[in-house]
C-alpha cells in the first residue's frame, strides 16, 4: 500500500493515541509530532530507564530500524516488559523484494526471532516510486505460551 506524508502523520498520531499507563518512549518526547494522551500516567525515555515495574506500553518511531543489533535491543526491552506490555512501532523495514532503501532490519522478522508476537501489522510505503521507503506499523507483545491462551 502506498500512502502520502499526511497519512503517515495520521498513523503516527493514531499510534501515539493508543498509549496508556506507564510508558517507555524509545524516541525523545520532544521529537514526538503529537502530544501524549491523558491516559498516559508516566513516561520514561530510552536509554535512561529506571523501571521498578514493567511498562504498560513501549513506543518506537524509527528506533528499531536504527538499531545496530536489533535482536539484542529487543531482548533488552523485554527486561522492562511483561506479558501485558504492548510495543507500538512504526519503523522502516526491509522487504523480500530487495528494494530496501535505507532500511537495515526486517522489523517483524526480528520481533519474531526475539520472542515478541506481532498482534497487528500493516506495511506501507511513503510514495509510489521503486525506492520509496517501506514501513512496518503495528503492535507486538512478548510471546505467550500455549497454556496462556495466545
Amino acid at each position: 500500500m502506498h500512502i502520502g506524508k499526511k497519512q503517515y502523520e495520521q498513523r503516527l498520531a493514531q499510534l501515539t493515541s493508543n498509549l496508556q499507563g506507564h510508558c517507555l518512549l524509545l524516541i525523545p518526547k520532544e521529537n514526538l509530532r503529537t502530544s501524549l494522551p491523558s491516559s498516559v500516567t508516566s513516561i520514561q525515555e530510552w536509554p535512561k530507564v529506571s523501571a521498578e515495574k514493567p511498562f504498560d506500553a513501549i513506543l518506537s518511531i524509527g528506533n528499531l530500524a536504527l538499531s545496530e543489533n536489533i535482536n539484542d535491543y529487543l531482548l533488552e526491552l523485554q527486561r522492562y516488559a511483561d506479558k501485558e506490555t504492548l510495543l507500538y512501532f512504526c519503523d522502516r523495514t526491509t522487504t523480500p523484494d530487495g528494494n530496501n532503501g535505507s532500511a537495515k532490519n526486517d522489523i517483524t522478522g526480528a520481533l519474531w526471532e526475539a520472542k515478541w508476537s506481532v498482534i497487528h501489522c500493516e506495511r506501507f510505503t511513503i510514495g509510489k516510486t521503486r525506492r520509496a521507503p517501506k514501513y512496518a506499523y503495528g503492535i507486538a507483545r512478548i510471546k505467550r505460551s500455549s497454556q496462556e491462551n495466545l
